[in-house]
């Protein structure tokens, strides 16, 4: 008697479980056609907003390097050219914590040349020791006297110019302000096609970045330097753009 009780009740059991995992996916899909009546119907829009400002602040690469067929006598002779430079560089108002070092070697120049039976000796020609700091100048203004200034102390590099925004995020806000009123204006634009309304944003993704970085060759610092001693280089500062990008939902 107890087996054919077993046996009634395993198809009862199965049934029961086939009834759950039905319901189941009912639920599942009652919930996710929930969410989508829930979100109605959404216009997506890019914003874009830009704002150009005078850069504030700069960036120098200055080196010194030195060429001597002593490896330790190059090394001198830098040491005490670069001490030179530096101090023209805190003369000209830059401070000690606005100077690091961002680069030093000393690397062998080698040259090849032909022996006896058509074979080439690696031979040594000397050595060239270079030492690269990079300044911090705050007085947007001071460029072209502190580049001349190293220069005339003995810097025989000037590889870039990097021009910055010390208050970056300052301006970046007010970029992000113009982006959201882009945004707003693209999704009135497309609503009023067919007579709807925009309401307050339902999402609002941030993808943008900061400030462009400007750079300025080295050429005309070389020839200033060899040219005139007295003649101060002219450095143009330009503007630069601070962008924002947003992507905007709205619902209608």
């Amino acid at each position: 008697m107890k087996k054919v009780l077993y046996l009634l009740l395993i198809p009862i059991m199965v049934l029961g479980l086939f009834a759950m995992d039905s319901m189941n996916i009912l639920s599942g899909e009652a919930s996710a056609n929930d969410m989508a009546n829930e979100e109605g119907n959404i216009v997506t829009v890019n914003g874009l907003g830009t704002v150009k400002v005078k850069p504030d602040i700069a960036y120098i690469n200055i080196g010194v390097q030195v060429f001597n067929t002593d490896a330790k006598e190059a090394q001198d002779e830098n040491a005490k050219l670069m001490d030179a430079v530096v101090n023209a560089i805190k003369r000209n108002g830059v401070k000690d914590e606005d100077i690091k070092t961002i680069g030093y070697n000393i690397y062998k120049s080698t040259k090849y040349e032909p022996v006896v039976l058509g074979e080439k000796e690696n031979r040594i020609e000397g050595y060239y020791a270079r030492n690269t700091v990079e300044v911090t100048v705050r007085d947007i203004d001071n460029v072209g006297k502190i580049v001349d200034a190293a220069g005339n102390a003995g810097a025989n590099e000037i590889n870039r110019i990097r021009f910055g925004i010390s208050d970056e995020e300052k301006y970046y806000n007010e970029a992000l302000k113009l982006a959201m009123k882009n945004a707003s204006g693209k999704a009135q634009a497309i609503l009023s096609t067919f007579g709807a309304k925009i309401d307050k944003p339902y999402r609002i993704i941030e993808n943008s970045y900061g400030a462009a970085t400007y750079y300025r060759e080295n050429a005309m610092f070389k020839t200033s330097m060899a040219d005139d001693a007295a003649y101060n280089t002219p450095v143009e500062t330009g503007e630069l753009e601070i962008t924002a990008r947003l992507a905007v939902e709205y619902k209608y």
